[in-house]
C-alpha cells in the first residue's frame, strides 16, 4: 500500500494574533514541524504535500532545513488555495498515480501521534475511508437570534483529523465539489457518500486556533492537603512547570579558539575536554535533565564513548531538548552565567542568543545570558578554566 499525505497550511491565523500560527515554538520546534514528524515515521508514506500559502514558502522551507527535514524527498510544497477546499484541490492535483490512500491533516494539529495515524490506517483500509471523532462532554444548545434550543450532546460528535480515504473516492468527491466546505468529510459525504469507520479521537490533538492553545493550561490545587497525602502528592501528574540548575567547567590549554554557545570566539585557547567543551550549553543540559529527572550529561554521553569525541554540543543539546519533549515538556526561559577571565564575552552575546532561541525554539527575550569574571582569583579569574551556571524553566507541551 502506498499512502499520501496532505497537510493544509494555507491558513491565515487570524484568530491567532499577528504571526503565523504554524510557525509558533512548539515542542522541541515549531506547530508545523510537529504536525509533519508523525507521519515520516510510516514507510509507506511516500509524498507528504504541503499546501501552504507562498508568502510562507520560504520560511517553511528554512525550517526544513533547520530541523533537518529538508533531505526528506518526500515533503513537496504545494500552493495552497484561499478556502479549505480549494486547498486540498490544489493538494490533490500533486498525489501520486499509485496511491492508495489518501490522509489530509490539518497543520495547526501538532500533537498528532503515530497510534492515531495508524488506527485511521487500518480503519480505511476496512471501510475506505475512516475519521477521528470526539466526544461532546459540554451541554449544547443550538442558537439563532434570542431563541436557544437545547441538544441532545450524544447525537453530536467533534471532528479531527487526519481523515484517511481511498484515493479514488476522494478524488470523485472533489472533481464534483462546486462549493466550499469547511471540512473534508462534508465533501466526501455530500458527493461520494459510502461507509465511513468512526475512530476514538485524541483529546490531546487539538487544533492551534489561539494563543492560549500554546500555553500549559492552568492548575488546580486542592486546599485539603490532609485528606489525602498520597494523591496529594502524586508530583508527576500534577505539576505543570519544573526548574532546574546546572553548572559545568572546562581547563583551558593553549589553542586557537574556544566555542561558546556555538558561537566561535577566536583566542589563543582551547578547551580540554571529550566534545568541543561548549560549557554554558553542558550546564543548559544539565539544568534540562535535572528539572526532568533524567541522568545528567556524564551518563548520557560518557566521556569513554569515542562516538562523543569532538561532538557539536548543540547537536547533543538537541538530544536532551527531545528527551524533555517525550515527557511532555518544553523550555519556557533560560538563563545563562558565563564565568571567564578571557577572553571578553559580552560582544558575542546576541549571536549566542539567536543560536539558543533556534536550538531551544525559544523567543530571543526569554533567553538570559551574562558574563562575568572571577576577579583574578583561583583557576577561573587565572584563566586557566572557564565555568557557567544555567537554569531553566520548563512547562507542560499541552
Amino acid at each position: 500500500m502506498k499512502y499520501n499525505v496532505i497537510l493544509t497550511a494555507a491558513g491565515s491565523s487570524q484568530r491567532y494574533g499577528v504571526n503565523n500560527k504554524l510557525f509558533e515554538p512548539c515542542g522541541s520546534t515549531r506547530v508545523i514541524i510537529e504536525a509533519i514528524k508523525p507521519f515520516l515515521e510510516f514507510e509507506d508514506v511516500t509524498k507528504v504535500i504541503v499546501a501552504i500559502h507562498p508568502s510562507f514558502s520560504d520560511e517553511f522551507l528554512n525550517l526544513l532545513e533547520l530541523y533537518k527535514l529538508h533531505e526528506d524527498k518526500r515533503i513537496k510544497l504545494q500552493v495552497g488555495g484561499e478556502t479549505r477546499t480549494k486547498t486540498v484541490k490544489h493538494a490533490l492535483a500533486a498525489i501520486e498515480d499509485d496511491c492508495d490512500y489518501v490522509l489530509i491533516h490539518d497543520a495547526a494539529r501538532p500533537f498528532v501521534t503515530k497510534t492515531l495515524i495508524e488506527k485511521v490506517i487500518e480503519g480505511a483500509k476496512e471501510a475506505g475511508a475512516a475519521l477521528p471523532l470526539l466526544s461532546i462532554t459540554d451541554s449544547i444548545v443550538h442558537v439563532k437570534g434570542d431563541d436557544l434550543t437545547p441538544k441532545d450532546r450524544n447525537e453530536f460528535k467533534r471532528v479531527q483529523t487526519p481523515i484517511c480515504v481511498e484515493t479514488s473516492r476522494l478524488l470523485s468527491a472533489y472533481g464534483k465539489c462546486k462549493k466550499d466546505f469547511l471540512d473534508d468529510i462534508t465533501v466526501l459525504q455530500t458527493y461520494a457518500k459510502g461507509p465511513v469507520k468512526i475512530i476514538d479521537g485524541d483529546k490531546r490533538n487539538i487544533k492551534i486556533t489561539y494563543k492560549d492553545d500554546l500555553a500549559p493550561a492552568p492548575l488546580e490545587f486542592s486546599h485539603d492537603y490532609g485528606a489525602n497525602p498520597t494523591k496529594n502528592w502524586q508530583i508527576e501528574d500534577a505539576l505543570v512547570s519544573r526548574t532546574g540548575v546546572g553548572y559545568d567547567i572546562h581547563r583551558l590549554q593553549v589553542g586557537e579558539g574556544i566555542k561558546l554557545l556555538g558561537v566561535e570566539i577566536e583566542c589563543p585557547f582551547s578547551f580540554v575536554a571529550h566534545s568541543d567543551g561548549d560549557v554554558p550549553v553542558h550546564a543548559i543540559m544539565d539544568a534540562i535533565l535535572s528539572a526532568i529527572g533524567d541522568p545528567d550529561i556524564g551518563h548520557l554521553f560518557p566521556v569513554n564513548d569515542p562516538q562523543y569525541d569532538g561532538a557539536d554540543s548543540m547537536e547533543l543539546l538537541s538530544q536532551v531538548v527531545a528527551r524533555a519533549y517525550n515527557k511532555e515538556y518544553i523550555v519556557r526561559n533560560v538563563s545563562v552565567c558565563i564565568i571567564a577571565e578571557k577572553p571578553m564575552i559580552a560582544p558575542h552575546i546576541d549571536a549566542m542568543k539567536r543560536n539558543l532561541s533556534t536550538a531551544l525554539s525559544l523567543p530571543v527575550d526569554h533567553i538570559g545570558i551574562s558574563a562575568t569574571t572571577n576577579e583574578q582569583v583561583g583557576a577561573l579569574g587565572n584563566s586557566q578554566a572557564i565555568a557557567s551556571f544555567a537554569s531553566v524553566l520548563l512547562s507542560k507541551t499541552i
